[in-house]
């Protein structure tokens, strides 16, 4: 199978920058929906199950498109297929601005996840090719940190303009990002070097036995998170917090998701992508148990914000991880595979605190984050210099 040879021509910072205000407009959409679809509620008479179906029709779009734009990437190049996956999320922003009933917001969320579930698997395939092999894994993870900023970017929209300048104002104004595909084509070279044909038959024969330890790694950790991270003000105003004070404290609890992708940067070249993502993990599952007992406010925080920094951590890790497990041919294609069982766990793993009691959640959760970090075990170690394991990744 192919090697990544990283491609010359472009800075380190410019890279990453590039990259990374893409990945901080999908992050800031994906969290200001939410935002967006409560200023509906409120102002057009939307019912909870209104906003549950846009909820639902955005994320099933996220799912195809990674897959498809995956296989684009593949099929005609990184570069092309994450200034489509741009153009296609501003086209979808502006006319979102143009709707506030249902029907047609799931029509136009749908589409518009298309480009953002397109962009993810493409971007962090297209860094990591244009990455020196030393930096390769460091720079992934960087790049993965842009989805922090990009929610704390959704706060600020959020609160002090969209109060100002209403809803289809905001939508297109977001539209605008248009104009980044033209930066995104002048600024970074295309990165595909070879000239294989994306074959599936490739990816699910001699590929298959890295394939589907991806897939249940990528499962486990979206399941998880999105399980936690979407109930915890809830569940914190049900132990008897103040509304504004549950705010804070997961606030504080989210701001540590910043160093913990910069530390998962500094261990990917240090100790190597998998016994970090593994390290990470566990630690993850222990937060969440330690969270299920916790009964003061401070214990609250300190696993809370452990588990936000090490489970933030390790979604870094995993996206640096990922493209290198897989040849040329079908390293966009497998990548989009796995964002999309990334998906899957963040449509199901909200369902469970609603089913059974928050405690016994995080005891799911850290039982599947454990499943996920036994499943990297069967996969081999891509960093630079450390290769260690029974599968060799060349």
């Amino acid at each position: 199978m192919g090697t990544i040879v990283p491609q010359k021509g472009i800075s380190r910072t410019r890279l990453l920058l590039a990259g990374g205000i893409g990945w901080l407009f999908d992050a800031m959409d994906v969290l200001l929906l939410s935002y967006v679809l409560a200023y509906l509620r409120v102002h057009y008479g939307w019912a909870t199950v209104d906003e549950a179906y846009v909820m639902l029709a955005n994320n099933v779009g996220l799912l195809v498109g990674a897959m498809v734009f995956g296989r684009l990437a593949d099929s005609f190049g990184r570069r092309r297929a994450f200034m489509t996956t741009l153009l296609v999320y501003s086209v979808m922003a502006a006319a979102m601005g143009f709707f506030t009933s249902p029907l047609p917001l799931m029509v136009v969320r749908f589409l518009m996840g298309l480009g953002l579930g397109g962009e993810l698997p493409v971007v962090s395939t297209l860094v990591s090719e244009l990455s020196r092999p030393e930096q390769r894994g460091t720079n992934v993870v960087l790049l993965e940190s842009f989805w922090s900023y990009g929610t704390i970017a959704a706060g600020v929209l959020a609160s002090f303009v969209l109060p100002i300048t209403g809803y289809s104002m905001l939508m297109w104004a977001l539209a605008a990002t248009a104009l980044y595909a033209v930066v995104i084509r002048r600024g970074i070279p295309e990165s595909r070097h070879t000239a294989e044909r994306p074959s599936f038959r490739s990816l699910l024969g001699s590929e298959h036995r890295r394939l589907f330890p991806a897939w249940v790694a990528w499962f486990a950790i979206a399941f998880g998170y999105y399980g936690f991270a979407l109930w915890v003000p809830s569940v914190l105003v049900g132990r008897g917090f103040p509304l504004l004070e549950s705010f804070e404290y997961f606030l504080v609890m989210t701001i540590l998701q910043v160093p913990g992708y910069f530390s998962a940067a500094y261990l990917v070249e240090r100790i190597g992508r998998r016994p970090t993502f593994i390290s990470y993990m566990v630690i993850s599952a222990a937060s969440a148990i330690g969270f299920s007992f916790a009964s003061s406010a401070l214990l609250l925080v300190i696993f809370g914000g452990a588990l936000n920094f090490f489970n933030v951590g390790a979604w870094g890790v995993i996206y640096a991880y990922t493209p290198e497990l897989f040849g040329d041919a079908n390293r966009a294609s497998a990548t989009g595979s796995c964002t999309s069982m990334a998906r899957v766990g963040m449509i199901l793993g909200p369902y469970v605190p609603a089913l059974i009691a928050f405690g016994a959640s995080l005891w799911t959760f850290a039982a599947l984050w454990l499943v996920g970090a036994a499943a990297v075990i069967l996969l081999p170690e891509t960093a630079s210099g450390i290769r260690t394991g029974t599968v060799d990744v060349r």
